[in-house]
């Protein structure tokens, strides 16, 4: 089992724990807010986008975009969520989009299962498609004594087979130098009680230079 089936497996738990929880994130809405200003109404693209709620919350606040996720079942739960927006069966790490394709991505807690050692060059292929002065804005959860890499082989009582990574400011604000953007804002925040998991979070927006 790999990390597509293990979304599979999940999908439609997903949408019932997870896909109404941005209503209850007004720091994550207004981060989202000021994003669709900074594209000026190009074209976004909400990658990891599971059952479609931020992409839908993008639309809705008059952004040009559309999801993509590796998970076809995700897919299909975005779909019937969603089913005036677009929905693209896709691998962050390798696009299919032209070079230069987009002003903006959004990947909240969508890099979470990419190891350490993989961030770098994940990082590289998100920028490739960007066009100059286009921006990503990313979700993590923080590392700290109480959050480490964490595998998962049960999640909502069902077989799956997913590692999250966890990591620390400094490598995260590293790791997107080193792939080519220039960070324009980093910002953390403490977990909303009884909404989501008690971890620290931190948003990194980019910018290609």
């Amino acid at each position: 089992m790999n990390i597509i089936d293990s979304y599979n497996a999940v999908a439609a738990d997903y949408v019932n724990h997870v896909a109404g929880e941005l209503a209850h994130k007004p720091f994550d809405r207004a981060l989202l807010r000021q994003f669709i200003e900074l594209t000026q109404g190009g074209q976004i693209c909400d990658v990891g986008c599971g059952p479609g709620h931020i992409t839908r919350f993008l639309r809705d606040s008059g952004a040009n975009v559309f999801g993509c996720d590796v998970s076809p079942a995700m897919i299909e739960q975005a779909q019937l969520l969603n089913p005036d927006l677009e929905f693209w069966l896709g691998d962050m790490r390798s696009l299919h989009l032209d070079d230069a394709s987009l002003n903006g991505i959004v990947a909240f807690y969508s890099l979470v299962h990419t190891p350490h050692h993989e961030l770098i060059d994940t990082l590289k292929q998100l920028k490739r498609v960007l066009k100059p002065q286009g921006y990503l804005l990313a979700s993590f959860h923080l590392q700290d004594q109480r959050w480490q890499d964490n595998h998962l082989t049960e999640w909502w009582g069902r077989p799956v087979n997913v590692t999250f990574y966890f990591y620390t400011r400094d490598e995260l604000e590293q790791s997107f130098i080193e792939a080519g953007f220039w960070l324009e804002q980093v910002s953390t925040r403490a977990p909303y009680p009884n909404v989501e998991v008690e971890t620290q979070r931190a948003y990194l927006l980019a910018q290609v230079p």
